[in-house]
């Protein structure tokens, strides 16, 4: 039997899990009970499969037998559900191994944690790192690091900061990937002079920089059109050993040919071939764009070559800077065929290349050719987004108004009429395309940024027509709506029966509404609201954080921090020590 075991695991193993689970049935079959080590092994080959269904299928097998399997088998399928984006199943699965008696541990809780930030659920994550420690799990650098990055996506870099804070004072030392997250950050935010700073500060931290560092620098750099900082810090980068990649010399390649045209892009990719450094299939993609933007297609077509011939291949960017030149023409044929060469060589066709096509065919009037492109986007990575539903709506007005509309949003949901929209589910329907929670979410979110209320209204009433439920994010973009046009009792109404539904609000949500009450001189119904909401759900210090700091101090209502700090403590969710004294700081500088 054990001979049989070893045997299960080392097919998984090496790949051959097929063979492996015929031995494990095989074993079944003499009626021998599978080892834990076996049935882990099959756990692993599902998830490495991605077939999560079927290894949570074993791992349950495994409890019935009488079996105890470990942390990491029970953490592979945490994390195979995490990696499909499937956080609800990743919870389910997670709240079952603890139920039946297998603790988590950090990797258990740092999987969950990367996959609510990937979401862009940051503060589901925050809640979980609450819930380690109230479990006696300890926080490492890696858990720290994936709520900083989530915080950043999320445009929270105060938070993140805060959190870096957070981790160096519970004795973790912040390593080159926390601080290259939040000098990537904050390039991106426009803060380059904070980020320079920053950089400047990690010698006497001992944190050396890397590639990686550099590159978020330079690339800040060249975007904020400070072109001899950016070469400065190249040389820096050069003198500290980083050998530059491609990477490095996008950004330069990208200001030159904005600012100078395709030559001179041309000239500084002939000099990296000079200096032996091979251009990649983004460095030739930013030259085709503006050779195609420039009507040069014949040179075009030649830099493609060369980039094949060196070894590059064309990647789902290279494509679409094709599909867009084609469709700027026109030429909408051979924009499909672009599309068609994509699928045969193995390039998933995202959502940018799908809507650049389907622009094209509503620029030149084809609306069956554009509804039948959003028929297709099905993977993950070509599911319709909000600019999908602008581009559709767009070309709807259009027709009606017989005029050009610019393509911007702004434009659009100024001018659209809500019968634009039926009109657009109606042509969705005839093409076989069910209305779905996704587009309901994109033009409501639309009308709630201009703030049409009737028309938000209207939608919601036609969501239900059409049995589809108020999904968390439709809560969301309907709450802050209300927020904007200062309808805070709708507001908390809509967030009431959200979590009623099970749904957990978004802080900001929370923030939006008590600072509008408060600047409204509605203090008390602040207090109450904030005094009846389930705060044990969240990260006591992010409630501070984002409530009490960003949302009451920071906007001149720090007399009411005392009475929800007070408020926090009954309820036996104290911050840290160290947003104790973050808060002490914040209020000592408004007095």
């Amino acid at each position: 039997m054990h001979t049989y075991a070893a045997l299960v695991k080392g097919l998984c193993d090496a790949g051959r899990g097929e063979e492996g689970l015929c031995m494990l049935h095989r074993m079944k079959e003499l009626g021998w009970r599978p080892s834990t080590r076996a049935y882990a092994a099959v756990v692993n080959f599902w998830c490495r499969k991605q077939k999560v269904e079927e290894a949570e299928e074993t791992l349950e097998e495994m409890f019935d037998k009488g079996l105890t399997p470990c942390v990491v088998t029970c953490t592979a399928v945490v994390n195979a559900y995490c990696r499909e984006g499937r956080m609800s199943d990743a919870v389910r699965a997670f709240e079952s191994m603890k139920s039946k008696g297998c603790e988590a541990n950090v990797w258990t809780y740092n999987a969950l944690v990367r996959g609510f930030c990937n979401e862009g659920k940051v503060y589901k994550a925050m809640a979980l790192l609450h819930q380690m420690r109230e479990c006696g799990v300890d926080p490492d650098v890696v858990t720290y690091n994936l709520l900083i990055r989530g915080q950043c996506m999320d445009g929270q870099i105060e938070s993140a900061f805060r959190l870096l804070r957070l981790m160096e004072e519970n004795g973790l030392v912040a390593d080159q990937y926390s601080y290259n997250v939040l000098i990537d950050a904050l390039c991106k935010d426009g803060k380059i002079d904070r980020a320079c700073s920053l950089f400047d500060s990690l010698e006497v931290k001992g944190i050396r920089p890397n590639t990686v560092t550099f590159n978020s620098l330079i690339d800040g750099l060249c975007k904020a059109g400070k072109i001899d900082a950016a070469s400065t810090f190249l040389e820096k980068m050069v003198s500290a050993g980083c050998t530059p990649d491609t990477y490095t010399y996008s950004p330069f390649i990208e200001s030159l040919c904005e600012t100078k045209g395709s030559q001179e892009g041309l000239s500084f990719i002939g000099e990296m071939l000079q200096k032996d450094v091979k251009p990649s299939t983004v460095n030739y993609t930013i030259i085709i764009d503006k050779l195609f933007k420039e009507r040069n297609y014949g040179l075009a077509t030649r830099m493609w070559g060369q980039m094949v011939s060196l070894g590059c291949n064309p990647d789902v960017v290279t494509y679409t800077t094709s599909v867009r030149a084609y469709c700027n023409e026109g030429r909408l044929d051979e924009a499909e065929n672009v599309v068609i060469e994509m699928h045969k060589s193995g390039v998933a066709v995202d959502a940018v290349a799908y809507n650049t096509l389907m622009n094209g065919y509503t620029s030149v009037g084809h609306t069956d050719q554009a509804v039948t492109i959003l028929k297709h986007m099905t993977s993950v990575a070509s599911k319709p987004n909000h600019f999908t539903y602008l581009i559709l709506l767009r070309h709807l007005l259009q027709r009606r108004l017989a005029e050009h509309v610019p393509l911007k949003a702004t434009h659009v949901w100024k001018t659209i009429k809500l019968s634009d929209t039926f009109e657009l589910f109606e042509l969705m329907k005839k093409n076989g395309i069910p209305s779905s929670a996704r587009a309901y979410l994109a033009i409501l979110e639309g009308f709630a940024e201009d703030r049409r209320l009737d028309e938000v209204t209207s939608l919601v009433s036609r969501m239900k027509e059409d049995n589809i439920p108020l999904t968390e994010d439709i809560y969301i973009a309907l709450v802050n709506c209300f927020c904007k046009l200062r309808m805070y009792p709708d507001a908390w109404a809509l967030l009431c029966s959200m979590i009623g539904h099970g749904f957990l609000p978004h802080l900001m949500s929370y923030q939006h509404l008590l600072s509008g009450l408060t600047a409204e001189g509605q203090a008390d119904k602040a207090k109450e609201i904030f005094r009846d909401s389930r705060w044990k759900d969240y990260n006591p210090d992010e409630i501070v954080w984002k409530i009490i700091i960003d949302g009451l101090i920071r906007k001149g209502h720090s007399d009411l921090c005392h009475d929800m700090i007070s408020i926090l403590e009954q309820m036996n969710c104290r911050p840290s020590y160290q947003t104790y004294a973050m808060l002490t700081k914040e209020l000592s500088t408004r007095e």
